[in-house]
């Protein structure tokens, strides 16, 4: 699959110094959080990024060629207690998770906007504290993860009329389940 990076970011991949980063955004109903793997606050993407430093720490992935979904686990250390009541407090399961990598200039601003190289749904959180610090650490399962569900969706009446009310093309199929067909006479 090919891909292409912005220019910018692809011509800073190239230089003699690097300055790479990652950035982590979570989606929630209260708001979304925005972290980057450096100091202070920095815009990319239209939005503001909030620098954790060494709080945020990624397990590592893999791309393959095959249509196997491979997850990554998200850890965070040493939150604010705000920013811990919302990931706590909120409905997390199935919430999107998305993973960016960008280059900063000389001048510690992004070079461009950030490309995406994983996108993902909160599954498991785990929090393990020890009186001083706390670590939440959240399992994020890729997207195609979704196509190993099962489906609980028959081919009825009743169901189809759920979800198209004007489609009536199966309101004979209970009819046909018993009948007796000759073919050939």
């Amino acid at each position: 699959m090919s891909r292409s990076l912005p220019s910018a970011l692809s011509s800073e991949l190239n230089a003699d110094e690097l300055k790479p980063f990652y950035a982590v955004e979570l989606l929630f109903d209260s708001g979304d959080l925005r972290f980057w793997t450096g100091y202070g606050d920095i815009t990319a993407n239209g939005e503001t990024w909030t620098g954790s430093g060494t709080v945020l720490s990624f397990s590592s992935t893999q791309e393959v060629t095959d249509l196997s979904a491979n997850g990554m686990t998200l850890t965070f250390s040493g939150l604010e207690s705000a920013i811990v009541a919302i990931l706590l407090g909120e409905n997390y399961r199935g919430r999107i998770v998305r993973v960016y990598v960008g280059c900063l200039d000389a001048n510690n601003q992004p070079v461009s906007d950030m490309y995406q190289v994983f996108a993902g749904r909160m599954d498991v959180m785990a929090m393990q504290e020890n009186g001083t610090t706390a670590n939440i650490s959240i399992s994020v399962e890729n997207v195609l993860i979704d196509l190993d569900r099962p489906r609980a969706r028959k081919l009825t009446n009743e169901e189809q009329l759920k979800r198209f009310p004007a489609d009536s093309s199966l309101s004979n199929v209970a009819k046909l389940q018993d009948r007796q067909i000759s073919w050939g006479r």
